[in-house]
């Protein structure tokens, strides 16, 4: 059984402060790491202990050097790095999984009672697709869908968990810490998300017949609303982008995970 884990920063155990835990750099960044490392390797645990054969893991977050690999679970293979120009491998990476997991997930920008609340980058104000009003949840469970993968499991804040059970039903989940607003929460011990999560993965392996890929009709279209309108013009200079008005662009193709890593390449200045 062959499962992809997809692994952010925000919505893991204990982090509640974007300045001073989750930019590389900040005072509570080593710290918080190890935070990442607890969820991760107890979602990794479940995973084997549900007759997972191999994982492969995304390391999301900022410049995806954020897993420290000599304490990572040693049947775990991670992609790390940015630049992640990531397109060729992504068919192969995700032919034959079973299905994917979200670790440390969050709510999308401007979610009402959110816990540090973005939607990929914080120039970003609303994100559709195929007109579905999407946040990080809702892109990467379409791409995985676009292979074939469905979603079987979500860790995150209590926003970011529900927003998962709006789009996609009831997804075993663990939620980590309960939102109250954009830089604090009501965070559970370590200990205790840590056996959560390696029992409801465990268990999320279970319920795989239950949940189906999530896939929309192409031609896909993205339409991304900007908070100002100096974001909105640079994205012009992507080939491909219409601008739709002040603050909104607009692009189509017909490979979802290719359009989508173009744009967000482009927009985040990856090089």
């Amino acid at each position: 059984m062959k499962i992809i884990m997809l692994v952010d920063l925000e919505g893991v155990s204990g982090i509640v402060s974007n300045d001073q835990q989750v930019k590389p750099g900040a005072a509570l960044y080593d710290e918080a790491r190890e935070y990442l490392l607890s969820d991760v390797n107890a979602a990794i645990a479940g995973a084997i202990a549900g007759g997972a054969k191999e994982i492969v893991i995304f390391d999301m977050h900022y410049f995806g050097l954020n897993l420290h690999m000599g304490k990572i679970h040693q049947n775990a293979h991670v992609f790390m790095g940015k630049p992640r120009k990531l397109y060729p491998f992504l068919q192969e990476t995700y032919q034959g999984a079973d299905g994917f997991m979200m670790i440390g997930f969050h709510s999308m920008a401007q979610t009402p009672g959110g816990l540090l609340t973005h939607t990929y980058d914080y120039s970003i104000k609303n994100l559709y697709l195929n007109k579905i009003l999407m946040g990080e949840i809702g892109m990467e469970t379409a791409i995985a869908g676009y292979y074939d993968v469905p979603l079987i499991f979500v860790t995150g804040d209590s926003k970011g968990v529900e927003e998962a059970n709006n789009h996609f039903g009831d997804i075993p989940s663990v939620i980590v810490k309960k939102a109250i607003n954009e830089h604090s929460a009501l965070c559970f011990s370590l200990e205790k998300t840590r056996n959560e999560i390696k029992e409801t993965s465990r268990e999320s392996l279970n319920r795989l017949s239950e949940n189906k890929p999530f896939k929309l009709d192409s031609p896909y279209t993205i339409e991304v609303e900007y908070f100002h309108p100096d974001q909105a013009r640079k994205m012009e200079y992507l080939a491909g982008v219409e601008r739709v008005d002040d603050l909104t662009v607009r692009v189509q193709d017909n490979s979802l995970p290719l359009l989508w890593e173009k744009f967000i390449g482009f927009c985040q200045n990856y090089e």
